[in-house]
C-alpha cells in the first residue's frame, strides 16, 4: 500500500512539474533593415551632328566635300570626303518654312546647289553664291506663275557686327532676305576648308 501511495505521489509531481514548466520561446531572428535607394534613370537626349553647342565650332581641318545645312535647327555642317565633321556652325535664315517659290517670299531654297562664286562683299564681310536657280528650281516657279527669284548666297555679318562682339545679337533671329548667315569668324574657318568643288546640300 505504501509503495502505491509512495508511486502516485511521484506521478503527481511529475505532472505538476512537467505542467508548470514554461514552453520555450521560439528563438527571434535579428531583424536586417535593407534601405532601398530607387534611381530614376535620366534619358539623354541624343545628340546629332547636326546639334550645334557653340555658333563657331572647329572640328578638324581638312578639304570639305560637301556643306549641309539643316534648316530646322539652324546649322551649317562642313563633311570631308569621307563623311567626317569638319566643323559645325550656327545659322540665321529668313523665313525658314518651305522651299524658295518666287522672288521675294524670304525662303531659303532646298536641295542640292554648287558654288558659283566666292567673293568679298562690302555689306555682309564675305559670300558664298550658290547656283540658284537651277533648271527644276524654274520649272516649279513659272508652273506656278512666279519669278524664282536668285542670289541665294551663304554671307556673313553687317559692318556695326564684325568685332564679333554681336555674334549672339546675329544668330538671334532670322533676318535674312532667304540666304543663310554665319559670323565672320565663321565664314573665314568656311572659306579655308571649301572651294567651287564642294557640294551644297540644303535640307528642310
Amino acid at each position: 500500500m505504501m509503495k502505491k501511495y509512495l508511486v502516485l505521489v511521484f506521478i503527481g509531481l511529475m505532472v505538476l512539474t512537467g505542467c508548470s514548466q514554461k514552453k520555450p520561446e521560439p528563438k527571434k531572428e535579428p531583424v536586417v533593415e535593407v534601405n532601398e535607394t530607387v534611381v530614376e534613370e535620366v534619358v539623354v537626349p541624343e545628340v546629332s551632328v547636326f546639334d550645334w553647342q557653340q555658333n563657331d565650332e572647329l572640328i578638324k581641318q581638312g578639304k570639305a566635300a560637301k556643306m549641309v545645312v539643316v534648316k530646322a535647327k539652324r546649322v551649317l555642317v562642313l563633311f570631308n570626303k569621307e563623311g567626317d565633321v569638319l566643323s559645325r556652325h550656327r545659322v540665321s535664315l529668313g523665313n525658314p518654312i518651305g522651299t524658295k517659290l518666287k522672288q521675294g517670299d524670304k525662303k531659303t531654297p532646298e536641295g542640292f546647289y554648287g558654288i558659283r562664286d566666292i567673293r568679298g562683299d562690302k555689306k555682309y564681310y564675305k559670300e558664298i553664291l550658290n547656283d540658284y536657280p537651277r533648271p527644276v528650281d524654274i520649272k516649279r516657279s513659272k508652273a506656278l506663275g512666279f519669278n524664282p527669284g536668285g542670289g541665294i548666297t551663304f554671307h556673313a555679318q553687317v559692318p556695326w557686327n564684325w568685332d564679333g562682339r554681336g555674334d549672339d545679337h546675329t544668330l538671334a533671329n532670322d533676318w535674312t532676305e532667304g540666304c543663310i548667315a554665319i559670323t565672320n569668324h565663321g565664314m573665314d574657318t568656311v572659306l579655308s576648308m571649301i572651294d567651287k568643288n564642294t557640294v551644297v546640300e540644303i535640307r528642310e
